[in-house]
């Protein structure tokens, strides 16, 4: 579950940092071009603020410079005015009658004058005025401030004339006699007339402008308290000093009018921006969609390479055959890496490549020579050198490369732009080079050129793994004994004397449970009972042990388990001797021996029979033995049993009654009737049909061999012997069978003798 949630969220992260690196292609050229352009409107928008100050300020210097002329057109006329009032006696404190007449004719000539006063040398008496309500004293003089141009030309503050009902600009000339103050000159200037627009040009009275007394900090047209210069923001307000007078014109901008200047100029530019943004976005598509399909044909390229190593991979680790795993790896390389041509080729003893497989276009190597030494031209190319150097080449081109000169013409016509060289290791040496062709120039990059490294890497262990199997075969199978890798008692590996000596067919066994190889389940449970001994000493022997051979016989041998310690799994080694000749020639001698003991031991002929029986089924081929022959009727007399079965042996005579003229004779009625010996391998086989299977079966009876016992010429009885394997029967235990029959017979013969010696002792006695 865990591994599964974390493919889930690996296949997530990706396919999100996928879609991811989609957008960002496509969108941050755009974001880049955007910013860009935002920094360009930003700048221009800037430079129409700077234009609009620029334009500002301009417009109120020729609004200063208008105003400073007034200003110095009516002192000049106050000084023209001050001139005309020298008569003979100067000093007089009273304007004689000709001062005044002359000031009257210069007043006619100055209509713009609606007031005009002649001042007493204190500055504050009025000596003479035009105005129809006369003072006495005029406004102080420490009211008034000098001109910095003229110190004797002084302006006095703004204020509110009742006589003309208007706002006025009171200025007075000074008149200066030896270093003393003479009579003071003043009028008051209207400041509708002062500050008339009227004469500036039209694009210039487009601004608001606004004239500041720099003594007060007031606006001159509405008397209200302004920001000081100090003060101004220079981004909301224009100020140009009045050059030589206590004034300043102030314009007041808003980002109306910069945004205004900077839309009448942006159309034309805008067009243009988004032209270069149309063809920026047009060249960014261009070059995102081809770098894709560069990107999607490598990633084909790249997937058809890993196909290429895993199917190589594959195809390396289960080959048994080496040229057919040489043919296949250069059929895979045209199949799924899609070379032209793939070759695996190796020097012969005259040091010439000789082609061990290859697919392709074949027509490039016809009768190419291509040398293993470094002395003549065909030895130069990267076949040659990679074998000598044992370092693979990479991107070789026919076009660019002077040793590949001799292949070069062929090379063209058949459209192969490069060549690979690799080097094919087999035991720790350069075996063979694997060299490839392809119609693209520099087609290898980094991450190719470690997948063909990986595939060479491969068909190395590949070929080791292929040299290793058939050496390791080739000690199984010439030994003398059968081998088996077991596994939690589960067959893993065979030699093949092994299964010959099991009569089965090669890897018959493989992945089997052991069970099938033991002749019962009782010699199954042996084996068992010594893995214990096997897991604490790691080897055990077990000697005798009874194997099922595919045909059915018996077959004894020796085992010997050896405990695979530095593995983790229970994984053991077992090997069969076969001593089936052995243990039969011994289990032979045991039961000729005990049937010589038998008799010899015996005083009468029912205990020489009983002894018999018992002797032969300790320690011989046979579970059961059995002595009797069949009366007049045709009944089973038994005379004497041992084993496994004989006590009920009489129930066979049930069976006998019902068998018909169809179904084989048991082989005890058929040696009675023959008066000769007879056997069966199978009697599960040859009684298959017949009524006394179950009766044969149960007691396990697979082979039987009955043969007469000859008492004084005659057939006396038939000693039977069942043993529960088939193929019991050979020669050898046919022949001892009857040898016992023949011992047992001489044996009763001698003791009729003996018994009738012995009565006719006591007949003459």
């Amino acid at each position: 579950m865990n591994a599964r949630l974390s493919f889930s969220f690996r296949y997530t992260f990706r396919t999100i940092q996928k879609r991811i690196r989609v957008v960002m292609n496509y969108v941050l050229p755009v974001v880049v071009v955007l910013i860009c352009g935002a920094a360009v409107e930003f700048n221009e928008y800037q430079h129409a603020i700077a234009d609009v100050h620029e334009s500002a300020r301009r417009d109120s210097q020729t609004y200063a410079n208008l105003i400073m002329g007034r200003l110095d057109t009516r002192f000049t006329e106050l000084d023209m005015a001050l001139a005309a009032l020298h008569g003979p006696d100067d000093n007089s404190p009273v304007l004689s009658p000709q001062v005044e007449l002359s000031l009257r004719h210069y007043l006619l000539s100055r209509p713009s004058y609606s007031t005009f006063s002649v001042l007493g040398a204190d500055g504050e008496s009025i000596q003479w005025s035009t105005s129809a309500q006369k003072k006495i004293l005029a406004e102080p003089l420490k009211n008034f401030s000098s001109v910095l141009k003229m110190p004797h030309h002084l302006l006095g503050p703004i204020h509110y004339s009742e006589n003309l009902r208007a706002v006025v600009l009171p200025m007075r000339v000074r008149e200066m006699v030896d270093g003393k103050s003479g009579y003071f000159l003043g009028s008051p200037y209207r400041l509708n007339r002062f500050l008339d627009e009227q004469e500036l040009p039209p694009d210039v009275r487009k601004w608001d402008f606004a004239v500041i007394d720099t003594r007060s900090g007031q606006s001159l047209p509405h008397q209200a308290a302004v920001q000081s210069l100090s003060r101004a923001e220079p981004d909301m307000a224009v100020q140009v000093p009045v050059v030589g007078y206590p004034f300043v014109v102030q314009t007041q901008l808003s980002s109306d009018r910069a945004w205004q200047s900077y839309v009448q100029t942006a159309p034309a530019r805008w067009s243009a921006e988004a032209l270069i943004l149309a063809l920026l976005v047009i060249a960014g598509e261009f070059l995102i969609r081809r770098r894709d399909r560069e990107q999607m044909v490598h990633l084909r390229r790249l997937t058809d390479f890993n196909m290429f190593m895993a199917q190589a991979s594959q195809c390396a680790s289960q080959a048994d055959d080496e040229a057919r795993l040489l043919q296949e790896i250069c059929d895979m390389a045209i199949q799924y890496a899609h070379f032209k041509i793939a070759l695996i080729t190796r020097p012969d003893e005259a040091q010439r490549f000789q082609i061990l497989a290859i697919s392709g276009a074949r027509a490039y190597l016809d009768n190419v020579v291509i040398s293993a030494r470094a002395d003549v031209p065909e030895g130069r190319g990267t076949i040659g050198q990679v074998w000598r150097t044992g370092e693979p080449i990479f991107n070789a081109s026919f076009l660019h490369n002077a040793t590949l000169a001799p292949w070069k013409d062929r090379a063209v016509q058949l459209g192969l732009r490069s060549n690979t060289a690799l080097p094919i290791y087999k035991d720790g040496k350069v075996w063979a080079v694997l060299s490839v062709y392809h119609e693209k120039a520099d087609i290898f990059d980094d991450q190719l050129q470690i997948l063909l490294r990986e595939v060479c890497i491969n068909i190395s262990m590949g070929l080791d793994r292929i040299y290793n199997q058939q050496l390791r075969t080739a000690l199984l199978d010439n030994s003398v004994v059968g081998i088996l890798l077991v596994k939690d008692r589960v067959i893993q590996m065979t030699n093949s004397y092994a299964t010959r000596m099991l009569g089965m067919e090669s890897d018959a066994l493989i992945g089997k449970s052991t069970e099938i190889l033991f002749a019962s389940y009782a010699e199954f449970e042996r084996i068992a009972q010594c893995y214990t001994q096997l897991r604490q000493h790691h080897k055990v022997q077990v000697p005798g042990v009874h194997l099922a051979r595919a045909d059915g016989q018996i077959l004894i041998a020796d085992c010997s388990g050896v405990q695979l310690s530095d593995l983790h799994n229970d994984i053991s080694v077992w090997t069969l001797e076969d001593v089936t000749s052995r243990d039969l020639s011994r289990r032979l001698y045991h039961a000729l021996v005990n049937a010589a003991d038998a008799v010899l031991l015996a005083t009468d002929d029912s205990e020489m029979c009983r002894r018999t029986c018992l002797d032969l089924v300790r320690d011989t081929l046979f579970h059961a033995v059995w002595i009797g022959r069949v009366n007049d009727v045709g009944q089973l007399e038994v005379l004497a049993r041992a084993g496994e079965g004989t006590a009920g042996i009489e129930r066979i005579n049930g069976c006998l009654e019902q068998c018909c003229g169809e179904v084989p004779l048991l082989v005890v009625i058929r040696a009675w009737m023959r008066k000769n010996l007879v056997y069966s391998n199978d009697e599960f086989t040859e009684q298959a049909s017949s009524p006394c299977l179950n009766f044969i079966q149960s007691n396990n009876w697979r082979a039987v061999l009955s043969t007469p016992i000859w008492r004084g010429n005659r057939v006396w009885a038939l000693i039977t012997f069942a043993a529960p394997h088939a193929q019991v029967f050979d020669e050898n235990s046919i022949a001892l069978c009857k040898r016992v029959a023949s011992l047992l017979g001489h044996a009763l013969d001698k003791l009729d003798a003996k018994q009738r010696i012995e009565c006719m002792q006591e007949q003459e006695a």
